[in-house]
């Protein structure tokens, strides 16, 4: 009988050859806390919760901002991102908080919330605070090498008094444990 020495010679060598480097397997998903099932967030390619800051141009109104931003992985492929904005010029100090949800698209994000603005209206002149929609379009490249996450944002926002176009640029950082590698 040849074909068992054979079978045993094949399992051996098979045994020796390579096995997938670290880099090529895809993580295991790992229990979450207490062993309730399901998977805990940050495997699996989940975001990572990471502060920024930003700043950025009103095209309608033609003034500059600054702000921050809160990234909060909600689910594996949906963050909420709450995020606050000052805007630079007059004597008047206009703001606006945004609430919103954003859906990562390999390197792109899309999304939209809620925001509250507080600024002139452009119809009647008064100052006032009001809730309006937004809609936002990114794109945030990882950088090689680094943590520091740069984004550049096309952010709408639709008052009574009409759209407004703002264009918002700045950096992330993971904050907690989004910034350590895992083994």
């Amino acid at each position: 009988m040849r074909t068992r020495p054979t079978i045993v010679l094949l399992l051996s060598l098979g045994a020796l050859l390579p096995s997938m480097a670290d880099g090529q397997r895809r993580p295991r998903p790992r229990p979450t806390p207490g062993g309730r099932g399901g998977v805990a967030l940050g495997t699996l390619g989940a975001p990572t919760t990471s502060l920024g800051i930003r700043g950025g141009y009103d095209a309608t109104v033609d003034r500059w901002s600054v702000g921050a931003q809160l990234r909060l992985p909600v689910a594996r492929r949906l963050a909420f991102v709450p995020s606050g904005d000052v805007f630079l010029g007059d004597s008047a100090t206009d703001w606006q908080l945004n609430a919103d949800l954003t859906l990562p698209l390999r390197g792109l994000y899309v999304g939209g919330g809620i925001g509250l603005l507080r600024a002139d209206d452009r119809d009647t002149g008064e100052r006032g605070t009001r809730a309006a929609p937004n809609l936002l379009a990114g794109f945030e490249p990882r950088a090689l090498g680094s943590v520091v996450r740069p984004f550049i944002e096309g952010r709408w926002t639709f008052p009574n008094d009409g759209a407004r176009f703002r264009l918002v640029g700045g950096v992330s950082v993971p904050i907690g444990d989004g910034g350590r590698r895992r083994r």
